[in-house]
C-alpha cells in the first residue's frame, strides 16, 4: 500500500500496460496458432484500463481522488470555445491534408470507407462514450493531474504521448486492427501529438474529461472517415507533419498551460 501511494504513476502505467497487453496478447497467440481462442479485445479497454485507473486512484488516494475522477467525467461547464475546438481542430487537419494531397494529384480511395456519412452520429456517440469512460478517465483524468505535478505541461505532455503511443504495440501484430498497416513511427509521432493537443484541451477546461473525450471521439472519426491514415502513405504523412505543425503552433501560445495551476491546486490538495 506504501508503494502505490508513493509511486502511483508507475504502478498506474505498470498495470495499464500489463492488463491490456495481456488481452490483447490473446489475439496475437490466437493469429500465431499458440491458442484457439482470444479475450474480446474490447475488454482491454473496459476491463484493463478501469481496474488499473480507479484501483490506482482508491489505493493511493483514497474516496477522494475516485471522486475527483467521477466528476472529471461530467464536468461540463466551460468555455464554449473549447467545445468549438474540440470539435473542429482535426477535422480541420485532416481536410487541410487532403486538400495539399489532392493538389499535387493525389486520390484518396479510402475517403468515407471505413465510415459513411450517414452513421457518422452514430460512431462519434459510441466512441465518445467508449473514450469518456476507459481511456481518457485513464490516460488524462488519472496520469496527466499527476504528471503535471512533476513536469511542466509540455513535458508531461510529451511523456503520457510517448507512454500511449507506446501502449497500443500489441495492435500492431493482430492483423486486423487500425494500427496494423500504419507506419509505427509515425502512429508514435501522431500519438505525441494529439498527447499535445489534447492537454491544451485539458488544461484550459478545467481538467474535463468529458471535453477530451470529444476532442478524442472526433479524432479518431475524422481520422477514419476522411482514411487519412488508413489510405495512401503520402497522405499519412502528410497528415501527420500537420499535426505536428498545429501541436507545435499551440505550445507556443500562453493558453497552452495557463490553467494548469488553478486545476492542479483544485484538485490534488489531498488525491496526489
Amino acid at each position: 500500500m506504501n508503494i502505490i501511494k508513493k509511486h502511483p504513476l508507475i504502478i498506474f502505467f505498470g498495470m495499464a500496460y500489463l492488463l491490456p497487453w495481456l488481452v490483447w496478447g490473446t489475439s496475437v497467440a490466437q493469429q500465431n496458432k499458440l491458442l484457439t481462442w482470444h479475450i474480446p479485445q474490447s475488454l482491454a479497454f473496459w476491463f484493463g484500463l478501469t481496474i488499473a485507473t480507479y484501483g490506482v486512484a482508491a489505493l493511493s488516494g483514497g474516496k477522494v481522488a475516485v471522486i475527483d475522477l467521477l466528476k472529471r467525467l461530467v464536468r461540463f461547464r466551460v468555455k464554449p470555445v473549447w467545445y468549438v475546438i474540440s470539435l473542429v481542430v482535426v477535422p480541420i487537419i485532416s481536410i487541410v491534408a487532403l486538400l495539399i494531397y489532392y493538389l499535387f494529384g493525389g486520390e484518396n480511395k479510402h475517403f468515407a470507407t471505413d465510415i459513411t456519412t450517414s452513421s457518422l452520429l452514430l460512431v462519434f456517440l459510441i466512441e465518445w462514450w467508449l473514450f469518456l469512460i476507459t481511456e481518457e478517465t485513464a490516460w488524462r483524468g488519472f496520469a496527466l493531474p499527476r504528471l503535471q505535478k512533476k513536469f511542466t505541461p509540455l513535458n508531461a505532455s510529451l511523456i503520457l504521448g510517448l507512454l500511449w503511443g507506446l501502449w497500443h504495440i500489441p495492435l500492431f501484430m493482430i492483423a486486423d486492427s487500425f494500427q496494423a498497416n500504419l507506419p509505427f513511427v509515425g502512429f508514435l509521432i501522431s500519438a505525441i501529438a494529439t498527447s499535445i493537443l489534447t492537454s491544451w484541451v485539458f488544461n484550459n477546461s478545467r481538467g474535463s474529461v468529458l471535453l477530451v473525450a470529444i476532442f478524442h471521439a472526433v479524432t479518431d472519426v475524422s481520422i477514419a472517415y476522411t482514411g487519412v491514415m488508413s489510405g495512401d502513405k503520402t497522405l499519412f504523412w502528410l497528415f501527420v507533419l500537420i499535426q505536428v505543425v498545429v501541436a507545435l503552433s499551440v505550445i507556443r501560445t500562453s493558453a497552452f498551460n495557463k490553467s494548469v495551476m488553478k486545476d492542479r491546486e483544485l484538485t490534488y490538495r489531498s488525491a496526489a
